[in-house]
């Protein structure tokens, strides 16, 4: 009797040792495969002129232009970026996906509105030389149409090149004690900043940022496997790309995310000589003190380090809203 299971058990250890080499081993993305090369589209041309004739007509003083500067420059780098992903062999939203990219810029003008709201008592920064209210208002929705769609566009652009894709052969395990954790200090992180006075709200700002990535990414990471387990792949989690030892996701987020903070507050800082409508920031003196009194326009350099937090959490809050309104079934005509 002992005799007969033995080759049984020896192949029940062998399969279990299969089975977790094959759990550890790091998952690789690979970039997209090689496209026909395809001709820049027409509206990647004129995204392209925007920017051109935008610096031109700044340089000659016109203060139209400075009022809507940097509206207007995001709205020229979307269009070519979008352009430029579609000669890399990507999908272009105002080719492949009419439907969704007006989603996105409601979205994206909800979300950024939410964070204003958290800035009337945090008062981390504030806009100056407004125009009358309308046109104030207006300029408001425009310039927040743009932060999320730029955000991510840009890391859809990285994602085409070998150089930000990689692997790593960690073995990170997340379990629903973590999850669950996570969530509960993301709220927590949230919702005590703003529940303080003035001077430690200002401090905790970071606080927030992390926060909704703590609360989200969760979220996103179980429905992530759910969608997974069911044949779709409607929804997308950092956290579970990184548990499989994919970080290919994670360097696109924080290389896009420095990338658009150095292209705000350069244009920023291009429009202060002029009196253009532009922002300041009242960070905490330290800092400024931990940054060296070195900084970009008006942002700190150590105040960088917020942007690929940024575009985490507003890619897992897009993610999760695109899933919630069945996004990838109302707003586009295909799912690739």
């Amino acid at each position: 009797m002992a005799t007969k299971n033995m080759p049984k058990s020896r192949s029940g250890r062998a399969s279990k040792k299969r089975d977790v080499s094959t759990r550890t081993q790091p998952k690789r993305a690979a970039p997209p495969p090689p496209q026909p090369k395809r001709k820049m589209p027409w509206f990647g041309w004129l995204g392209l002129g925007i920017m051109v004739l935008n610096e031109i007509l700044l340089v000659l003083n016109m203060h139209p232009v400075a009022i809507i500067f940097t509206a207007i420059m995001w709205t020229g780098y979307i269009m070519f970026i979008d352009g430029w992903i579609w000669v890399r062999g990507g999908t272009s939203f105002f080719l492949d996906r009419e439907e969704k990219w007006p989603m996105l810029a409601l979205v994206s003008v909800l979300i950024w509105t939410m964070f204003e709201a958290f800035n009337f008592k945090m008062h981390a920064w504030e806009y100056f030389n407004s125009p009358n209210p309308f046109l104030r208002d207006a300029l408001y929705i425009w310039a927040f149409a743009t932060i999320i769609p730029a955000l991510l566009r840009t890391r859809t652009l990285y994602e085409s090149f070998d150089f930000f894709h990689g692997s790593v052969p960690w073995k990170l395990k997340i379990t629903p004690f973590w999850l669950s954790v996570s969530f509960i200090v993301g709220i927590a992180f949230i919702f005590i900043p703003i529940m303080l006075d003035d001077y430690w709200a200002n401090f905790l700002v970071p606080v927030l940022w992390i926060g909704f990535i703590l609360m989200i990414e969760p979220l996103n990471y179980r429905i992530s496997l759910l969608e997974t387990a069911n044949d779709h792949s409607g929804l997308k989690s950092v956290l579970h790309d990184l548990e499989q030892g994919d970080i290919s996701f994670f360097y696109q987020l924080l290389a896009a995310g420095f990338t658009c903070g150095i292209l705000w507050e350069t244009w920023n800082m291009q429009d202060i000589p002029h009196n253009g409508f532009i922002w300041y920031y009242y960070l905490n003196p330290i800092y400024w003190k931990l940054s060296l009194n070195l900084h970009l326009g008006a942002m700190p350099l150590l105040g960088f380090l917020g942007y690929p937090l940024l575009i985490w959490e507003a890619y897992a809050m897009w993610q999760l809203i695109k899933w919630i309104l069945h996004g990838d079934t109302m707003w586009e005509r295909n799912n690739t």
